[in-house]
Order: C-alpha cells, then sequence, then structure tokens
C-alpha cells in the first residue's frame, strides 16, 4: 500500500483489527526447548507493548521466571514501567530478569562462575570509557580491537586501532597511531590483570565459560532451572558473539524468542555478523521468520513508503495504521551548499512549525556527530582545562537538544571534576570503585552533580565570575558532605571578558538552539520517536566533499548497493533507522548534487516531496 492508496475510515478499521490480530499472534507464540522462534517486527509495529502483553497474559510455570533482553537500558525501562503501569510490579522482580543483553551475560553467564584469584576483584565496565586509565588522548580502548593469545581466555593482545578512530586533530602527527597502539596493548594488560571485562572481553569470558571450563553444565542447568523463557528484543542488533552465545543458551534447553528488524542492523562497525548472515542459519531474518509484524502505528503512509526504498532487505513496504496514517505532509529537502548552518536548521524550524510540532517533539540526526549542528549538541570531545571542562558539562547538561549519550558523557565529566576539585587529583579508577575508596555513595555523588547544575551560574556570566561562583559552589557541597577540599583557589580562565560559554563554544543561552527539541546520531536515538526529523546527510557547508556521502546517495538512488559493500549497506540501514524515528514529517538536509538526485528519484517513485530554495522559496514536487 502506498500514500496514494491511504484507507478510508472503514478500511482503517479493518486494518487496525489486521493489526491487532498480528500482535496477538506474537502473544500466543509457543517456545519450545532447543528452538529459536523468531519474529520480524517493522518500526512502529508497536512490538514492545506486545512483549510486554505476553510477560502479562503468559505465565511462566512456578519457581521459574522469563528474561527480557535488550541493547538499551531505555528499553528494559520502559518494559518495566509498563508492567508496574499494569499492575504486576512483581513480573519486573526475581524470579524474572528485565534489563540489557550485556547485564545479563554478567549476572547470568559470568560473574557467579569466576574463580577468585589472588589479588584480583571482578568488575564489569558498561563501557572501557567508564574507566579514566582506558581513556588516552580522546581515543578509549573501545576504539582498539584485540586479539587471543593462547594464555588468556579473551581478546587482550595485539591491539588495531578502528578505521575512523583517529581524533581529528592527531591525524597530521604520523607517529601518534604508534603511540596510542602502545599504549593499548599495555593498558589493557593492566586493567585485565586488575579484573576488569567490558564489551568483547565480558562475552569472550561467557563463550569460555560456556564451552572449555567445567563450569558450563552448570551454568546450563541454572539457566534451565530458572528461566522457562528468553525474549530477546531488538535482535538485529545481536553481534557474532552475541548469537554464539544464544546459540549456547539454546542447546542448553532454553526456549528462546528473537524479536527483530533487519533493516534496522546499524552496529556493522563492530565487525560482528547480523541476523542475516548465512553462517548462522537458525537465527537468520534472511529466510522467512516465524511471525511478521508490517502494520505501522507511528509514521505517516509517505514516511512508510520512504522508508521502504531505504530498505535492503525484501520486507514487504508497511501499512500506516497510526493516528497519522493519511496526513500528507511531503518529504522535504533542505539545500545545506554555501548556506549557515542557522539556515537550513532554521528551514526545518519552520516546516515544524508550520505543522504545529512543538519544540520537543523536533530531532536532528546524523551518521556521526561531526555532521550534527554544532550549535545544538557542541563539541563531542571533553574540554581538558578544569574551568573549561566544568563550562561543557554544565552547557550540556542544560541543553534540551543533547542527546542522552551526551547527557551521559557530561554527567561523568562533571562528576570527575566534582571529585578532582575535592581530593586535588582527576580519579584513576571507575566511579564505583573511586566512591567507596572516598566513603562516598553514587546517590550522594549524584545529588551533588544536580545541585550544581540547578545553581552554578548563568553560562552568559563572564569566566572569571562564573569560576568563583562554581569553586564556592563546590566547596559548600563538600562542607555538607564533611569533606576539606583540596582545592581552594577559584580557576584560572583563558578570557576575562565576553561569556563564559564562549570559552567551549556552545551553551548560548540566547542560541537558535532553543527552537530544536534534541539532536544526536542515529544509533544513539535508535528505538525513539518524536513528530519531527530533519536528517542531516553530509557534505555540509562550502566545497566539502565526503564519498561516502556520495556512494549512500547512488546506492539509495540508483539501486547500487550490492556492488558496493556492507558499509553502504550499512548507511542505507542508518539512513532507514533515522527516517523511521518520525512520525508527521521527515526532512533532509542535502548538499545541492545530492537534493537534485534524491528529488529526481523520489518523484520517479511517486513520494511526494518540497524542496527549500536559498531565497526561503520552495519547489513542489507531485507524484507523477
Amino acid at each position: 500500500m502506498t500514500h496514494l492508496e491511504a484507507p478510508k475510515a472503514g478500511r482503517i478499521a479493518v486494518l487496525r483489527a489486521e493489526a491487532e490480530a498480528a500482535q496477538r499472534t506474537l502473544v500466543d507464540l509457543d517456545t519450545s526447548p532447543g528452538r529459536v522462534v523468531r519474529t520480524q517486527a517493522c518500526p512502529g509495529a508497536g512490538k514492545t507493548r506486545t512483549v510486554v502483553e505476553r510477560h502479562l497474559s503468559r505465565p511462566v510455570p512456578p519457581r521459574q521466571g522469563r528474561a527480557i533482553l535488550s541493547f538499551t537500558k531505555v528499553a528494559g525501562a520502559e518494559v518495566r514501567k509498563r508492567c508496574a503501569q499494569a499492575g504486576h510490579p512483581e513480573l519486573t522482580q526475581f524470579p524474572h530478569y528485565i534489563g540489557t543483553f550485556d547485564t545479563f551475560i554478567w549476572r547470568h553467564l559470568v560473574r557467579p562462575y569466576l574463580r577468585p584469584v589472588s589479588g584480583k576483584t571482578w568488575h564489569r565496565l558498561e563501557s572501557w570509557g567508564d574507566h579514566p586509565r582506558a581513556r588516552h588522548r580522546d581515543v578509549t580502548l573501545d576504539d582498539f580491537r584485540f586479539d587471543y593469545a593462547e594464555q588468556f581466555p579473551v581478546r587482550v593482545v595485539n591491539p588495531r586501532l578502528r578505521p575512523g578512530a583517529l581524533p581529528h586533530r592527531l591525524r597530521r602527527d604520523t607517529k601518534a597511531v604508534r603511540r596510542l597502539t602502545s599504549w593499548a596493548s599495555h593498558t589493557m594488560r593492566e586493567l585485565w590483570e586488575a579484573g576488569y571485562l567490558s564489551g568483547d572481553q565480558l562475552r569472550d569470558m561467557a563463550l569460555y565459560l560456556l564451552t572449555r571450563s567445567n563450569r558450563r553444565d552448570r551454568i546450563a542447568r541454572v539457566l534451565r532451572a530458572r528461566f522457562a523463557e528468553i525474549v530477546i528484543d531488538e535482535a538485529q542488533d545481536c553481534s557474532r558473539e552475541d548469537l554464539q552465545l544464544v546459540d549456547l543458551i539454546r542447546k542448553a534447553g532454553v526456549p528462546l524468542l528473537l524479536v527483530g528488524d533487519p533493516d534496522q542492523s546499524i552496529y556493522g562497525f563492530r565487525e560482528s555478523h547480523r541476523l542475516e548472515d548465512r553462517s548462522h542459519p537458525s537465527f537468520t531474518f534472511a529466510i522467512a521468520p516465524d511471525h511478521r509484524l508490517s502494520h505501522n502505528w507511528r509514521s505517516t503512509q509517505i514516511i512508510c513508503d520512504l522508508a521502504h526504498t531505504l530498505r535492503t532487505s525484501d520486507a514487504p513496504p508497511d501499512i500506516a495504521t497510526g493516528p497519522y496514517h493519511a496526513e500528507a505532509n511531503p518529504v522535504v529537502l533542505i539545500p545545506t551548499t554555501k548556506r549557515r548552518e542557522s539556515e537550513w536548521v532554521g528551514n526545518f524550524a519552520e516546516e515544524a512549525e508550520r505543522l504545529s510540532v512543538p519544540v520537543q517533539q523536533r530531532l536532528v540526526v546524523a551518521h556521526a556527530n561531526s555532521a550534527l549542528p554544532k550549535g545544538i549538541t557542541g563539541t563531542r570531545r571533553v574540554p581538558t582545562a578544569k574551568l573549561d571542562r566544568l563550562i561543557w558539562a554544565t552547557a550540556v547538561l542544560r541543553s534540551p537538544g543533547a542527546s542522552t549519550r551526551q547527557q551521559e558523557l557530561a554527567g561523568r565529566s562533571l562528576r570527575e571534576a566534582v571529585l578532582d576539585h575535592w581530593y586535588g587529583a582527576p580519579p584513576d579508577e571507575p566511579e564505583s570503585v573511586g566512591l567507596a575508596r572516598h566513603r562516598l555513595t553514587d546517590l550522594e555523588l549524584r545529588l551533588v552533580q544536580q545541585s550544581l547544575i540547578r545553581n552554578l551560574p548563568s553560562l552568559s556570566t563572564p569566566p572569571r565570575e562564573w569560576s568563583r561562583s562554581a569553586c564556592k559552589l563546590l566547596r559548600d557541597e563538600a562542607a555538607r558532605l564533611g569533606i576539606e577540599p583540596k582545592t581552594t583557589r577559584a580557576y584560572p580562565c583563558r578570557h576575562s571578558k565576553g561569556a563564559a560559554w564562549e570559552l567551549v563554544g556552545f551553551g548560548d543561552p540566547t542560541s537558535a538552539r532553543t527552537a530544536i527539541g534534541r539532536a544526536g546520531t542515529v544509533h544513539g536515538v535508535k528505538g525513539q520517536e518524536v513528530d519531527a526529523v530533519l536528517v542531516v546527510i553530509p557534505p555540509i557547508g562550502t566545497d566539502k566533499e565526503d564519498n561516502r556521502s556520495d556512494r549512500l546517495i547512488e546506492a539509495w538512488t540508483a539501486g547500487a548497493v550490492t556492488g558496493d559493500g556492507p558499509e553502504t549497506a550499512e548507511a542505507l540501514r542508518v539512513l532507514y533507522v533515522a527516517v523511521t524515528r518520525a512520525r508527521r514529517l521527515v526532512a533532509l538536509a542535502l548538499s545541492d548534487r545530492h537534493l537534485n538526485a534524491v528529488e529526481s528519484f523520489l518523484a520517479e517513485r511517486g513520494i511526494p516531496c518540497r524542496t527549500m530554495n536559498d531565497n526561503g522559496g520552495e519547489q513542489i514536487m507531485l507524484p507523477l
């Protein structure tokens, strides 16, 4: 079905009944030991609500639970919230488990089975960036790939910097990669010896325990006894190692239900195989799934049709059935060539305003942070100067447009700045470990963070005055907790005139960013939805070229993805995820050359689009 065939009132009732029946089928799907049941769900299919309904309405045997796994904390929190709202908070507690795939691995496959080693306490990090010693010159150990060595059960040797991970400011330094690689080699071995696990190493340890240790039979027995079923949401995000673990869980006799969408598989940069990988035929969506949800409750039919042109799988077109299904808002194409950021972001804000879309329902996304408007997001790199770091963190945490990941980074940076101020040295161990040594709790430190964000001066305050006020607040917070801070003077500042935000180039309280609700990378906003989305496709600005964008646009408009390799196919999936966050309006910010190709392509496909001109006018492209 296309927007030209948008259903009338009677027909939409039938389609919604079909959608609800498909959801009910997912609720009622039977699972059994030794088998993986697969459901493919399009964006906006209501799969989270359906998974919750399955959890609510399909009881498990006594003394057993159900595990519902996803790859983000937000997804797990949403499931727990919906269970509580339905009046069943007990379904979020033991023996059930609701949380991330990584935490499940740690709690149920690794931590209980690690043998104590003299002088070593095992710790799991959500990312290597959480350990101060695992960060160096704007890279972390997550930016490297490692290999196995015979004496280690996990990958900790032979580091190699991932493509594109070298910071831009070091790209002219011919020895930078060698120095960073040497640092990564030494640091990974050091942290492994200290008992730290994260990412690949966590999965390696789980695979070792389930395949090569004498604890594998015990792990399998405990899993069978504890869980009557394991549901994996967003299953297309499983890495190769994740799929191996899923297979081992299947062999242990635990029933499995995988729910996902292969067209939203956007983590190929981890060099992992996705569910369409034929090396794992029992889990692949390359063959027909056991069940499919194709009714979209989120977007207009025009957005569904646009998304279908970006698919790299053979899934059928989605059918819009939600409250906005019949809205005829065309795709908006916004030129960026030789235009200021404020101009093309302003075009998007005007379009959203025309549809009465509230500011908090406007989202700007891009494949990489470097393509996002800096007036909205600020720099990704945390400043090194103490005053600049405090100002930057404050600006991000006060910004309505900062992404969740950016806010997490800013919060960590602010807390580390507090500890540095109080104890006279930056932390050299993870927050949880350092707080225990200082006899602080995580709650106490986070309350200090909230107090600072509320009470620190406006960023329009002159830097020197801002510094004095900030240091006084830090002293007051320390006194409240009975701490005598080591730092007693205000931080020096490079410039005493102007506003504090100018030191970091971000955080102007009067900037145009207030017209945009949020901004972030596609990976950072995956799983979210808003009324209006602006997708930024570089190059932007004057005389900028990006061959990756050229390949993306060519693959999309000319269907040349097959011969261009997996990177371009993944770039199409990233764009697919970006546009499917929208309920009512999709806008694309493009260079003139790319805009012309996309404009013609959409016209050929019968997808209405509106092109904004440099002079503020517009050109309407109606379906042929």
